[in-house]
């Protein structure tokens, strides 16, 4: 890292049910591998990756792929803490994933700060691709569902690697925008702070001494 390089740690969840391609989404991000027959994850798994943003900071990602099976919900929602980013995928080729992203927002939302930054994942574009009749979620209901919920959204192929990179990257750059924009906001809170804290050690114009 070059001396003087801003730097910064980014927590990020993914998140959704089982068998959606959370798992294959994050070995291939991390990693560039795709294994076909992933077995689901048994709690939660960990990697970081460093992302060299747009402007030249360097990002630190932690990445926390969660379980997406109900009998490792007390162990998953305990990570969420201080997370700053979430994906939040679902299949598109199958309509109860997509009706259960509901529910997983609900359930970042109460777990997180109030301004994490989460983007919908619409995985296994690669099968829609292959068979067009096979996809069930239309881009633009996903999309919908995203703008009335305050989400990006992309579609993806952890399997080809289609999106992947793109969709990330993305995310991590809206989060470090927002979080200067956070820094830009307090310093502006701060500094009127003081300026109000100042004007009262200032003695009132005009007031004369007791024996004028």
């Amino acid at each position: 890292m070059a001396s003087g390089t801003p730097f910064e740690e980014f927590k990020i969840l993914l998140i959704g049910d089982v068998r959606v391609g959370k798992t294959s989404f994050f070995t291939k991000y991390t990693r560039n591998i795709v294994n076909k027959n992933e077995p689901p994850t048994i709690g939660v798994d960990y990697s970081t990756k460093s992302i060299v943003l747009r402007d030249g900071t360097i990002v630190k990602a932690k990445i926390w792929d969660t379980a997406g099976s109900e009998k490792y919900k007390a162990i998953t929602t305990a990570h969420y803490r201080k997370s700053v980013g979430a994906m939040l995928f679902y299949d598109i080729t199958d309509q109860i994933t997509f009706n259960h992203t509901r529910d997983w927002l609900n359930e970042i939302q109460e777990h997180t700060e109030d301004d994490i930054v989460v983007m919908l994942v619409g995985n296994k574009l690669d099968l829609t691709l292959e068979n067009p009749a096979s996809r069930v979620i239309s881009e633009k209901e996903a999309r919908d569902f995203a703008a009335r919920n305050g989400l990006l959204y992309s579609e993806t192929s952890a399997k080809t690697g289609q999106n992947v990179k793109e969709a990330f990257e993305t995310l991590v750059e809206n989060i470090y925008e927002k979080q200067k924009e956070r820094g830009i906001n307090r310093q502006t809170e701060d500094e009127d702070k003081i300026k109000i804290d100042k004007s009262f050690d200032r003695p009132p114009e005009n007031q004369k001494g007791c024996c004028n």
